[in-house]
């Protein structure tokens, strides 16, 4: 994988907003630590795969539970649904429908204890490490890392060239996962895998390296899982994953398409992140 890291200066933030195409899609403050450019890396995931999964670390409810398959079944028609309409992304009603799925989801995942501290890669983030920690969705977490990290298309580039912005919030918490375990969970997590790739990246030019990442979701993709633990090998980082659901085709946006989407599962859950959350 190729890329490249634009970091502000030391003590300050750069804003990435003229660099960015589909302006209207970037939610949030636009003035960043680090933007990763990963150019056309991840290219070869788009389009539908069936590649084989690796045998060790890798848990998919669905492969041997009717009700996670049924579940997903669901998520899927829920999808399709905000696919056909987008404004449904602003119908509370519908995305609490759409949370409460993500909350049975991650109930059926506890057989499978979470293991790590938790990285939350906002915003959906934040939803999900409480729902995969069974707590209340305004919890707050002692020994929670949280990063702001962004999946944008650039200016000027294919829109099948992908890069990611990160945003630290906590430095000295940040420096805790050095070598340590970590929980990232996400609804979808790896789809592409781009913004926990960009994560792990901007944190090791300042010289924090997790050990192992354990990746908990609702959904995930086939061609991610593979992709991402390759990288995260090359640079001495172990991994699992454990999910739900198996997705295995991306459009060439890199969200998931034909009977496993989940439309954008972040924009869905911003509705239910904690009181206390500011952007």
């Amino acid at each position: 994988m190729k890329y490249q890291i634009v970091s502000a200066k030391a003590n300050e933030k750069f804003d990435v907003l003229p660099l960015i195409n589909h302006q209207e899609d970037f939610h949030g403050d636009t003035r960043v630590d680090c933007l990763v450019k990963f150019g056309g890396s991840f290219v070869s995931l788009i389009g539908k795969s069936e590649v084989k999964l690796p045998k060790d670390g890798v848990v998919i409810l669905e492969e041997h539970s009717t009700e996670a398959k049924q579940l997903m079944d669901k998520i899927n028609k829920l999808a399709q649904q905000v696919i056909s309409d987008a404004g449904k992304y602003d119908d509370v009603g519908f995305c609490r429908e759409y949370f409460k799925l993500a909350k049975t989801g991650y109930r059926l995942l506890d057989k499978y204890k979470p293991v790590g501290l938790p990285v939350s890669l906002e915003r959906a983030g934040l939803v999900t490490t409480r729902l995969a920690l069974d707590l209340d969705k305004d919890a707050l977490i002692d020994n929670e890392v949280a990063v702001v990290t962004k999946r944008t298309h650039l200016l000027g580039e294919p829109e099948t060239n992908l890069s990611a912005t990160v945003q630290w919030r906590d430095l000295d918490k940040l420096s805790t996962i050095n070598n340590q375990e970590i929980l990232l969970s996400d609804f979808v997590n790896p789809a592409s895998g781009a913004s926990g790739l960009a994560f792990v990246l901007a944190a090791g030019e300042l010289g924090i390296k997790p050990k192992t990442i354990h990746h908990r979701s609702v959904s995930c993709t086939r061609q991610g899982i593979n992709f991402v633990r390759q990288e995260l090998g090359k640079i001495g980082i172990d991994s699992t994953f454990t999910s739900v659901g198996l997705g295995s085709e991306l459009n060439q946006l890199y969200y998931l398409t034909g009977s496993r989407a989940v439309a954008d599962a972040g924009h869905l859950l911003r509705h239910f992140l904690p009181q206390w959350y500011k952007q």
